[in-house]
């Protein structure tokens, strides 16, 4: 027997013309349209940005029943924004962020950190929630395809350190397909430079992205 055409119909043709007219909406410049752009938003929003190693973990009870704090104390082998390259950072977390056992990071872990300004009490978080802690991996655990990148590379880093950028591209506008979003998420000329897929970017790029956007807003870039 035929389902008879009710209001349960209605409504799905009208999400449906919804779900079609959404890309029309979508042309927001604030929602960036490739994977440099949602990096660089994400980079405007931090206050202090730098490559470390998370060299130890303290878990810290609150007063009087407060919420406990967790800190997180980073090595930090590159500074871009709000720090010193060779010193140390010291991440304060709330502690509920930690609960049900939630390892958030671990010692030994390599990170971009894109944190915002501490607050009054020193507690801070990364930007975008867990997505401005951006994981570093290992060159030889992922396939290379030679490509270049017009930003300068910074040679002080590791050539063997790629950016694990997954996380950031869930940003990227939706309605792009994803070989657009791709060929267009880093800047490409001719000096051949050893890329993965964009998504896994060399470090020394990366960093030397936010160094030139750095430049360009008129803030110092740290040495």
């Amino acid at each position: 027997m035929k389902r008879p055409f009710c209001r349960y119909g209605i409504l799905s043709l009208l999400a449906i013309s919804l779900i079609q007219a959404a890309p029309v909406q979508a042309q927001d410049p604030a929602v960036p349209q490739t994977l440099e752009d949602a990096l660089h938003q994400m980079s405007d929003l931090a206050g202090i940005i730098f490559v470390g190693e998370v060299a130890a973990i303290r878990h810290r009870e609150g007063d009087q029943g407060a919420s406990g704090v967790v800190e997180v104390d980073f090595r930090i082998e590159q500074a871009v924004r709000g720090c010193s390259s060779g010193g140390s950072f010291t991440l304060r977390e709330w502690a509920g962020l930690w609960q049900g056992g939630d390892e958030r990071y671990h010692v030994g872990q390599r990170l971009l950190m894109m944190l915002h300004s501490p607050g009054p009490t020193g507690i801070t978080s990364p930007v975008a929630g867990l997505d401005g802690a951006i994981p570093l991996h290992a060159q030889s655990s992922i396939p290379i395809v030679d490509s270049s990148t017009s930003i300068s590379a910074d040679d002080s880093l590791p050539a063997s350190l790629l950016v694990d950028l997954r996380w950031v591209g869930t940003h990227v506008l939706r309605t792009a397909s994803p070989s657009t979003a791709n060929s267009q998420a880093i800047r490409m000329t001719a000096d051949a430079v050893p890329v993965a897929d964009v998504q896994h970017t060399p470090l020394s790029i990366v960093v030397g992205m936010l160094n030139s956007w750095q430049q360009s807003s008129g803030q110092q870039v740290v040495p």
